[in-house]
């Protein structure tokens, strides 16, 4: 007799970064520094425990106007899902058959605060930011400060298949 185990192979791309720059709070703009993805690799649906996996990503930063460097904080939101549309349930979609996968994305721990736009759910991560570098001369890479923390929960009934998402991720000077 023989036994298969499903192979559930997951990812979530950050595929589309804006940035914002608002020059009456601080002459600061970011973006961020290149594709962002989490790969959360292979899903025992039998398993009784989550799924858990990190990223880490940089923003390039540099300030508009004036002599000095700016120093300024900055929003870095995660927005809904593309198949759910929410930010509460995020989900991944099974790209033959359309079944859905449910995960959340989190900043610094696994479980702790929900990653989002602190509009539609979850909260923004701000952090500190200075840059020593105009902007005409060029950008300073810089840390984001929180590593995505992903998570897929326990013992979701899905088919064996590849399962992904696209989110946008947004820097607010």
């Amino acid at each position: 007799m023989k036994f298969f185990r499903k192979a559930v192979v997951i990812s979530v791309l950050f595929s589309a970064a804006f940035t914002f720059s608002n020059p009456s709070v601080a002459a600061l703009q970011c973006s961020i520094a290149s594709g962002v993805s989490l790969n959360f690799g292979i899903y025992d649906d039998s398993s009784s425990t989550n799924r858990d996996v990190s990223t880490t990503f940089s923003m390039r930063c540099c300030y508009t106007t004036g002599s000095k460097p700016a120093v300024a904080n900055v929003s870095i939101a995660i927005g809904a899902s593309t198949h759910s549309s929410q930010i509460t349930t995020r989900q991944m979609k099974n790209s033959v058959n359309g079944d859905l996968m449910n995960y959340q994305l989190y900043f610094a721990s696994f479980g702790g605060t929900v990653w989002g736009d602190g509009l539609s759910g979850g909260s923004e991560f701000t952090r500190l930011v200075g840059t020593t570098t105009k902007c005409n001369s060029g950008q300073d890479l810089i840390p984001a400060g929180s590593a995505i923390f992903g998570r897929i929960f326990a013992q979701q009934p899905v088919s064996a298949g590849s399962y992904s998402d696209s989110l946008t991720i947004t820097v607010t000077p």
